[in-house]
């Protein structure tokens, strides 16, 4: 389309250019005998009129662009200039109580007192008025009648808001403060930003001429939203009634309600469990008010935050114990308590439907301090109050550690009940799941519950980041403010959500028969392989399991024997080996020879770091090493001769490598010996601190330890060997790890050279690690 475009730009600017000029110049269109001087930029098509027919067709299009044409080019001039006069009260028709004659002859008269004296008609009053399109000033000329209304609701008549219901000098139209409303929810566009916008619509050369009605925006467009919300929900016909906690809501269609989209009783309570979702907001978050007491709610408890009163009271009739967390060091939990001066709030709690994504209604609440237990309790009670189904799903990211007292909370908390027979499973998301002990996998994973379905338990997550956008914007308002604007968001993705229910439903209905159809053969193939007797222990074990839960559900935990580290190798080895070897002292001293060895390497890799003209301070440095490591070893061997009672042996003996497996290492190993020596030679040493021979149990053969009696040493060797081995292959299997991800995640997606040679050096010090455990 662009490549099409090219061969018309040319066409399209003159065509452009074009329009701007006064086509209609000349005789007025209207009445044919006077010129035509002004130009409507909004009406569609050319036309030229003269002031009085202009002011006549414009009568019911206050809001339309004017412009005059000065022979040379046009300039914009608003119908207020021009003597328009807008009539409330009598269908656009002057209010008879003024005497006034015919419309025709009255607007030219009233023009020419406008625009040549400067004062303005009896019984109007100059009204700037805030549209879509841009700022307007309209002159207004009030209903006068006995018995008529007030001026705030003569505007409000007239599809214009009052910004004042006392002396109304600004209004705003109904069409803007939609628009406005719209933009909020789906750009998530601050007042500011919107008001911006129509000033630049007004005049982009100097908006700093136009009206500032900011503060008015902020506060007619709480009024018109809370109005909007109460006759979209019925009480606008039904004066009497009043809505109640959650009445100004959209809650999920798809989610089962006795009574209304099914029968009042049925037999498969998993069936029909309800699953919640519950999760907080850091983002969220509100400051601390300098004038609290002057806040007025409109709306207050009638959406999806909580009421204010009844939530401050809980909080300081409840107390909390503050418990450290038995699972993984949660965020969440250790948290709980931290406070922060300048904010009245530090985020949100929320809870939403687990299968739809669809807020709570009167279910969100503010953190005074942190994600606190108690917060979430009266959710979920306020949730299970008057409902038929009394099973409830409840994943929470720490809900191994919500769920441990919670019984015992809510007895403690003053006004919290939960209806008898009532059932509530608490399980963790599939992602946070991975953060917590292994022991919470199978108490706590939806794998294991019937009735949760196909969900991951994240699905707050991704409400939150459309939310995080407003939070920036929200956070400095006052609460009653904050609390409407949440409460709309809230509303409106609930409103999303309920037109494509159909939609997704339907979708997610394939892929779950599609899934039935790709497994079920598998399935079946698997069952009929193995023993029936196996299949029907097993299957006894899942029925007990899905109904008792808790210690149950450790069937499904991996069973995985993991190799034992060298620490506990050693502290089992030093528990009995005094009556193995008869001796104390024999663990840590192969210990110690073991980690002699290590040093050993590690000297040997710095001296092969030191560049061929190597100064002073790095060969001293190294002597340094050296000496310290000759005497390690020198004091090593002394203990080994009361060890081995002063049995003769080879102190020279060095541990041999089989060559089958060693053969690629025999040139690394050859030059590394030649360094070794290099380096021995300068410092006028026989035999280097690195080279020296250690002597170990394992340096002789296994038949002559057993003839000195030194097999028992030997034996409690080989089991430190081992248990070095087990380490070191952990080590690498977590850098190999390590090095695949380096490649696959940052260094085959690195977009810049800076990326590519940081993913370069941490490959890089991968490499060595792997160098050092093979």
């Amino acid at each position: 389309f662009i490549a099409e475009y090219l061969a018309y730009r040319d066409v399209y600017l003159d065509i452009i250019l074009d329009s701007e000029t006064f086509a209609r110049a000349g005789i007025c269109e209207t009445c044919q005998s006077a010129e035509a001087t002004f130009n409507c930029v909004t009406c569609t098509g050319d036309h030229g009129w003269c002031r009085p027919c202009l002011i006549r067709s414009h009568q019911s299009l206050p809001f339309h662009k004017i412009q005059f044409w000065n022979n040379m080019c046009f300039h914009d001039i608003t119908l207020a200039e021009l003597g328009f006069i807008w009539y409330l009260g009598h269908g656009g028709e002057p209010c008879p109580s003024h005497g006034a004659l015919e419309i025709d002859g009255l607007q030219d008269e009233r023009a020419d007192d406008v625009t040549e004296a400067g004062s303005l008609p009896h019984d109007t009053t100059p009204i700037t008025v805030v549209h879509s399109s841009g700022v307007f000033t309209h002159v207004v000329s009030w209903c006068c009648c006995l018995g008529s209304n007030p001026q705030h609701l003569q505007l409000l008549r007239a599809g214009l808001f009052p910004a004042s219901s006392t002396w109304p000098r600004t209004a705003f139209t109904f069409e803007v403060l939609d628009h406005f409303l719209i933009d909020a929810l789906e750009c998530k566009t601050s007042a500011r930003s919107f008001y911006e916008k129509l000033t630049r619509l007004t005049n982009n050369a100097f908006p700093d001429t136009v009206p500032d009605r900011y503060h008015e925006l902020m506060r007619v467009s709480r009024l018109w939203r809370d109005l909007r919300n109460r006759k979209w929900f019925g009480f606008g016909h039904d004066t009497e009634s009043r809505p109640g906690p959650g009445d100004l809501t959209l809650f999920c269609p798809s989610c089962p309600q006795p009574g209304i989209n099914m029968p009042l009783h049925w037999k498969q309570k998993w069936l029909i469990m309800k699953r919640f979702v519950v999760d907080g907001n850091f983002t969220a978050q509100h400051m601390n008010m300098r004038q609290p007491k002057l806040d007025i709610f409109l709306s207050d408890g009638l959406g999806y935050m909580v009421a204010e009163g009844e939530y401050q009271a809980h909080l300081a009739s409840a107390t909390e114990s503050r418990e450290r967390s038995t699972c993984s060091n949660h965020r969440a939990v250790n948290a709980a308590n931290t406070n922060r001066s300048n904010l009245r709030a530090t985020g949100v709690g929320a809870t939403a439907c687990a299968r739809h994504g669809c807020f709570i209604p009167h279910c969100i609440v503010d953190f005074q301090k942190g994600e606190r237990q108690v917060l979430f309790n009266i959710l979920l009670i306020d949730r299970h109050a008057g409902k038929r189904i009394e099973d409830s799903l409840v994943i929470y990211d720490v809900g191994c550690q919500w769920s441990l007292h919670f019984a015992e909370r809510v007895n403690n908390y003053h006004g919290l009940t939960l209806p008898d027979n009532t059932e509530i499973v608490a399980a963790v998301g599939k992602f946070h799941l991975s953060a917590h002990k292994l022991a919470c996998f199978p108490r706590y994973s939806l794998n294991f519950i019937a009735g949760a379905g196909q969900v991951d338990g994240e699905i707050l997550e991704t409400l939150w980041a459309p939310f995080n956008k407003i939070s920036s914007t929200a956070r400095s308002m006052n609460q009653a403010h904050c609390q409407e604007i949440l409460d709309d968001h809230m509303r409106n993705s609930n409103w999303k959500k309920l037109v494509q229910i159909i939609k997704t439903l339907l979708q997610k209905y394939k892929h779950a028969n599609k899934g039935i159809d790709d497994t079920k053969v598998p399935f079946e193939e698997l069952t009929s392989s193995l023993e029936v007797s196996k299949v029907s222990s097993w299957e006894k074990d899942e029925t007990q399991a899905m109904e008792q839960r808790g210690e149950h559900l450790d069937i499904y935990q991996l069973k995985i024997d993991k190799a034992p580290t060298m620490a506990e190798i050693q502290l089992k080895l030093t528990k009995t080996e005094y009556a193995d070897t008869g001796k104390c002292g024999s663990i840590s001293w192969l210990i110690n020879g073991i980690n002699l060895e290590d040093a050993q390497y590690v000297t040997i890799s710095h001296i092969r770091k030191l560049p061929k003209d190597a100064s002073a301070a790095q060969k001293a440095v190294v002597e340094e090493k050296r000496q310290k490591l000759a005497a390690r070893i020198s004091q090593f061997h002394e203990v080994a001769d009361a060890m081995t009672e002063g049995i003769e042996v080879d102190a020279g003996t060095e541990h041999m490598d089989d060559t089958r497996f060693c053969a690629a290492d025999m040139e690394e190993e050859a030059r590394e010996a030649e360094d070794i020596e290099v380096a021995s030679e300068e410092t006028g040493e026989e035999v280097a601190a690195e080279a020296m021979g250690i002597w170990m149990p394992s340096s002789i053969p296994y038949p002559d330890a057993l003839a000195l009696g030194l097999g028992a040493l030997q034996a409690e060797e080989l089991h430190l060997r081992q248990g070095q081995a087990n380490d070191c292959l952990e080590k690498l299997r977590q850098v190999l790890g390590h090095k695949a991800i380096i490649y696959c995640q940052h260094f085959r997606s690195a977009d810049s050279t800076w990326a590519g040679t940081r993913s370069k050096q941490e490959a890089n010090r991968c490499r060595i690690k792997i160098d050092k455990c093979v």
